[in-house]
């Protein structure tokens, strides 16, 4: 109930208060014990589960069917695995609880409940998998199987990767990072991954450079070819 100040009458040393004066002091501490018991002193505990998981990060909010203030619920905290719902009155309560990833839910409840309301939210999406350490083409796989798609494929060196048709140097190079993050709980349409994967070691060939001491520019140059070298800048000194 809303808590309305009522008119107080002021009185003067030595003069009699008045029976209307009386009165007011009377209605207005009635009104203040009212307003105060309409808070509630009762509980409610609120489980918020989905897949038989408890959901961690939701908002729970409990509104009086009729007069009254709606009251948020306390958060999971310590070993505790329920939201918890303080300062209501026995009654019918509506709860509303939402959490990101999650298709918000309504419960109506009839209070005082010594058990805890248990509430089961539907997934708004898919989760992302962990990505992390697989092998690209395994990594993919397992995105496809969720309905998900690569936007964007780039090695550890910042070079990007196709992402039609994997280099076979790429394919069993593990993922290092993922965006958006694993377990992330996203819309299948409209969300693209990002990953980041170990650069790829090539095998470069390795020659044995010969000695071109007392060798012509053009001897020097024919020396190098015949190695798969060539040259490269020419300093002439005297």
């Amino acid at each position: 109930m809303a808590l309305e100040k009522p008119p107080l009458a002021t009185v003067e040393p030595g003069r009699p208060i008045t029976a209307q004066g009386w009165n007011a002091i009377v209605d207005a501490l009635s009104a203040l014990y009212d307003a105060v018991l309409a808070f509630g002193s009762g509980s409610v505990a609120v489980s918020v589960q989905a897949d038989g998981a408890v959901v961690d990060g939701a908002e729970v909010v409990a509104e009086p069917v009729g007069e009254g203030l709606p009251v948020e619920g306390l958060p999971i905290f310590g070993t505790r695995s329920t939201y918890l719902v303080t300062g209501v009155t026995d009654g019918a309560w509506r709860i509303h609880v939402s959490a990101p990833g999650f298709a918000s839910q309504v419960l109506d409840v009839t209070l005082p409940m010594s058990s805890p309301v248990t509430v089961n939210l539907a997934r708004a999406g898919v989760v992302v998998p962990d990505l992390f350490g697989l092998p690209l083409t395994s990594a993919l796989a397992a995105m496809r199987a969720t309905g998900l798609e690569a936007d964007l494929l780039l090695d550890a060196m910042g070079d990007e990767i196709s992402r039609s048709q994997v280099p076979a140097e790429y394919q069993n190079q593990p993922i290092l990072a993922q965006l958006p993050a694993a377990r992330a709980i996203v819309d299948a349409a409209t969300t693209r991954l990002r990953l980041v994967v170990a650069a790829a070691i090539r095998d470069e060939p390795i020659v044995t450079v010969p000695s071109l001491v007392g060798l012509t520019q053009v001897e020097a140059s024919r020396a190098l070819e015949k190695i798969g070298l060539r040259l490269g800048k020419i300093t002439v000194r005297s």
